[in-house]
């Protein structure tokens, strides 16, 4: 398959690598289109953690193409949207419902292979089901989604809050729809760049 591959920080190329193997609790996904995050960039750029050689992309969706031996929750056909972060399950903070400390934490296109690349493995348990009415394009956005949605958790807003947004990127276009629809009374946008601030 081809993939986007990362060398060393600042090297990169388009390439034929082998295709992933599915493991007996994952799936093959193929992937029709993924977001470019701002962690790729770092990563990119050497400014985070992964070690190189690396397939980056954690923004994506995609086709089951290939069932592990174990799943029997998921068929070939399914579209889904996985969860980039696989935590063990098995550690203290897992067990403690704090994954996010997770001891032996992977991220697809972070510390294994990503989705800049045709296809790619995925544990079916991170795996989501994406519904016909979404396109490739709109399912990429599902992980930015889900965080916006967890700090609208963190921070609940209602009708009458005045909300400031600093920065009118993809993550604060997410903020600004989910914003207005969530009730607040203004919401205010500080943007530097004037085709991103009209959009807002």
């Amino acid at each position: 398959m081809q993939a986007v591959v990362f060398h060393a920080p600042g090297a990169m190329g388009v390439e034929q690598v082998p295709d992933p193997t599915c493991g007996p609790d994952e799936v093959i996904v193929q992937v029709p289109q993924a977001g470019i995050c701002g962690t790729d960039l770092h990563i990119f750029r050497g400014e985070y953690m992964g070690d190189f050689p690396l397939i980056p992309g954690h923004e994506f969706s995609g086709t089951v193409v290939e069932v592990g031996k174990n799943v029997d929750y998921l068929r070939v056909g399914d579209r889904v949207a996985p969860d980039p972060n696989i935590f063990c399950n098995h550690c203290d903070f897992c067990r403690n419902d704090q994954p996010n400390h997770c001891l032996h934490w992977q991220g697809i296109g972070i510390t294994r292979p990503g989705a800049f690349a045709e296809f790619v493995a995925a544990p079916a348990r991170v795996c989501y089901p994406v519904p016909a009415s979404l396109s490739d394009a709109q399912a990429a956005f599902i992980e930015p989604l889900a965080c916006v949605a967890y700090a609208m958790r963190r921070l609940p807003v209602g009708p009458a809050d005045k909300v400031l947004i600093f920065g009118a990127g993809p993550m604060g276009l997410l903020l600004v729809q989910t914003l207005r629809n969530s009730g607040a009374s203004q919401v205010t946008v500080v943007e530097k760049q004037a085709d991103r601030l009209a959009l807002a």
